[in-house]
């Protein structure tokens, strides 16, 4: 409550300053100041597309909105649109509530057959300074109410999720950060996420499968998952634009958001707020190339991550002795620190007559150390069509990727076998195909049929309702919808 008294404020003082202005200029018009953007579109924390141009100077940042297609006061794309928020949003004060619910249903293998409800109500509050007080600076907040079952946990047991807001039922807060920009760089600290940031190409933020945006293999491996949706902690992150087309980004996160360790429940911090500073240390950097800062041009990431918590060996215990044996004292060995290394490719191949971008391709690959990571590469890619059919705001895609089992955990699996004699498959990789199309039917109404087949769900392991057999694989239909109001 404090928080939301303290920002209520905050936003009445931001929304008399441009409406005095205006008032005293006799002006039906909002001062310029406020008819600039709010902050460059690369860098929103809700995951809109970038302005591959918000690296480049001051004046190409400070262009009006009303040119800018992503323009956060567009009455067109919010539900509930009213004088005073429009007028609030010019003052830098911007609220946004998005509801995300979807239906999804495996037809065929998993664990068994059925279909789950899930959803989302992400709220989130950005109060822009530049507006009204001049003060190169923002405040950011989000929660998020989740609600619903998901589909991997309850039906097919997968690695790659099927839905990307597939999480533990709650209400958290997710991010709470300041950030303030100087002449070419920008610091924000606070609770963070990895956000659209880090290992995010633009395309393939289209997709449902979770795989398509914080990828498997820092999912599985990173201690609660790593500091992705829905997950925050905090962070300090620094960008720096050195010169046109080159972007750079650097962050300091704790190292295990919720203190639960790799695989543990996100709900051992269900309500967000245990801001956690005693977990060691997840450092992540991204260098990122886009040409001429421009849409026609592709753009070309590469970066890495290294987190100082300790992690379980995947085969041996702490004598030398397998996991799977009967002489194991049951103790994994214990490795100091993990790391991993990624590129990203995102290229547009065809633009429309306005130049934007209409097919665009990306790509993902990552590896980490398969001693003790359950994944130790990881690949994806897809494409993405934008205005099929003669509708312009529509997007198509299909996208696969692929996962691999680390040597570890496959040696494990044969001494479990060789040791025991009983059935255990060798795992070795999993891999999902989607195939997505999403409406564009309002400004604020987004409708999006998805089909997902998953290969070799969890990389092959034992059916616990058939323990003679491997989880059979999925196919998934389902459909999402989001409202922003």
């Amino acid at each position: 409550m404090g928080f939301a008294a303290g920002a209520v404020l905050i936003a009445a003082t931001l929304l008399a300053a441009p409406l005095a202005a205006a008032e005293r200029d006799g002006s039906d018009q909002a001062p310029e100041q406020s008819k600039t953007k709010s902050q460059p579109k690369s860098d929103k924390p809700d995951g809109k597309a970038p302005d591959k141009s918000d690296s480049t100077t001051d004046e190409r940042r400070e262009s009006p909105a009303e040119s800018d297609p992503d323009d956060p006061c567009d009455p067109e794309k919010q539900l509930v649109n009213v004088e005073f928020r429009r007028r609030l949003c010019q003052a830098g004060v911007t609220l946004a509530i998005t509801e995300t619910s979807e239906i999804l249903g495996n037809l065929t293998g998993g664990l068994r057959q059925g279909a789950r409800y899930e959803g989302v109500t992400d709220l989130n509050l950005k109060i822009d300074f530049r507006p009204s007080l001049y003060v190169r600076g923002e405040i950011f907040a989000r929660a998020y109410q989740i609600h619903g079952r998901g589909l991997s946990a309850d039906n097919i047991g997968n690695l790659n999720l099927t839905s990307s807001i597939e999480a533990a039922r709650t209400t958290r807060l997710s991010e709470l950060w300041y950030e303030q920009h100087f002449d070419n760089w920008r610091v924000r600290i606070g609770q963070q996420t990895i956000g659209t940031e880090f290992l995010n190409p633009e395309s393939a933020r289209l997709f449902v499968n979770a795989t398509f945006g914080w990828p498997t293999l820092p999912s599985v491996n990173l201690p609660s998952g790593g500091p992705a949706y829905p997950l925050g902690t905090p962070a300090v992150r620094l960008r720096v634009d050195p010169q046109e087309g080159l972007t750079t980004f650097l962050a300091l996160f704790n190292g295990d958001p919720t203190g639960a360790g790799v695989g543990g429940p996100q709900l051992a911090d269900a309500s967000g707020t245990a801001f956690r500073t005693s977990d060691g240390a997840f450092v992540i950097g991204e260098i990122r190339y886009n040409p001429q800062s421009s849409d026609k041009n592709g753009t070309y990431s590469f970066g890495g991550w290294w987190d100082s918590e300790r992690f379980r060996d995947q085969r041996f215990d702490k004598n030398g002795v397998s996991l799977a044996s009967p002489l194991s004292n049951g103790t994994p060995r214990q490795h100091n620190g993990d790391v991993s290394f990624y590129g990203v490719v995102d290229q547009p191949l065809l633009f429309d007559e306005t130049e934007h971008p209409r097919l665009a391709v990306f790509a993902r690959a990552g590896i980490a150390p398969g001693d003790r990571n359950l994944i130790d590469i990881y690949v994806d890619g897809g494409l993405i069509y934008k205005g099929p059919f003669g509708r312009a705001d529509d997007q198509a895609g299909i996208a696969v990727g692929y996962a691999r089992v680390g040597n570890a955990a496959r040696a494990f699996d044969g001494d479990v076998v060789r040791l025991t004699g009983q059935f255990h498959p060798i795992r070795s990789g999993e891999t999902v195909l989607e195939l997505t199309y999403r409406f564009q039917l309002t400004g604020w109404w987004q409708l999006q049929p998805d089909f997902q087949y998953i290969f070799n769900p969890g990389g092959g392991i034992v059916n616990p309702n058939a323990p003679s057999r491997r989880v059979g694989d999925a196919a998934v239909v389902g459909l999402r919808t989001a409202i922003t109001f």
